[in-house]
């Protein structure tokens, strides 16, 4: 299925400082080079475990909508991935934005939300038209289906602690509660990484104050912090296996290496191990 990508992260999920701690560089010289390894690790490991670290925007484009126009699961069974349902193969999807289609006129339409059901809490994501309907009649013809999504683990934001507000940068808004995480520095003061936070108002638009409850006291933000500020959280053993890898792109620059005298050099058994975890598999 051809996915597209419509917008990539604004940020990396291993910081430059992050990598250059763990290569032990102390030096400016090989910044530029650090960070297009650090580009090139996560774009293979997305890849490998066929995920978005940080927030994306995704398109995926269809001839058809898929399977039978009966709808129904198998009965009796758990968990299943139905023949009409669309599969979004990038996880962690956060939210499907629209599903277009051109109808029998060649019109593009936006099909309802109220229409299909969407799962993000599976891996892959599943789409389903709700009890009661079907998929709309599409133009026959190929492309004539795109289903706009936003897939990602975090997605950075920053803070003015002038009015002790957020402002998430991004195409991602996070389910509450949600977490916060840092890379490369510390989270503005009192927020503390996993921990849970919702969002206590919206004073002007795109600004958030956070609580520590529901309903809870606005936080007051004594800095803005350092590094940079993630809502949500890519997980530890991704960014382990980035950094280990950065680590022998920096190392051994070219196609080929050698130990010295012509000895091969074996692969860490344990490297890609780090992401088998997060593969999703189906």
């Amino acid at each position: 299925m051809p996915l597209q990508l419509i917008s990539g992260p604004v940020v990396e999920p291993v910081s430059l400082l992050e990598a250059k701690a763990h290569l032990r560089v102390d030096i400016p010289d090989d910044d530029a080079l650090i960070s297009a390894l650090i580009t090139a690790a996560r774009h293979y490991a997305e890849t490998l475990t066929r995920r978005a670290f940080i927030a994306q925007s995704w398109k995926l484009v269809l001839d058809s909508f898929p399977g039978p126009t009966l709808i129904g699961i198998p009965r009796g069974k758990p968990f299943t991935l139905p023949g009409h349902a669309i599969i979004l193969e990038k996880s962690q999807v956060r939210v499907v934005n629209t599903i277009q289609y051109l109808d029998m006129n060649g019109v593009s339409q936006i099909m309802p939300p109220a229409n299909y059901t969407v799962d993000t809490t599976s891996e892959p994501c599943r789409i389903t038209p709700v009890f009661g309907q079907i998929w709309p009649i599409p133009l026959p013809q190929i492309g004539a289906i795109e289903v706009d999504f936003v897939a990602g683990y975090a997605g950075p934001f920053v803070a003015d602690t002038a009015n002790s507000t957020i402002s998430i940068q991004g195409p991602w808004f996070p389910t509450q509660p949600f977490v916060l995480s840092n890379s490369g520095g510390a989270l503005p003061s009192p927020l503390q990484p996993a921990t849970n936070y919702w969002i206590q108002s919206m004073p002007v638009p795109g600004w958030f104050t956070l609580t520590a409850n529901p309903g809870g006291a606005p936080i007051t933000l004594t800095d803005s912090g350092t590094g940079t500020n993630l809502v949500g959280a890519v997980p530890e053993g991704i960014k382990a296996w980035i950094k280990v890898r950065v680590g022998a792109l920096y190392q051994h620059r070219e196609e080929m290496a050698t130990a010295g005298r012509g000895e091969k050099i074996e692969p860490l058994p344990f490297m890609d191990r780090l992401l088998d975890p997060y593969k999703v598999v189906f």
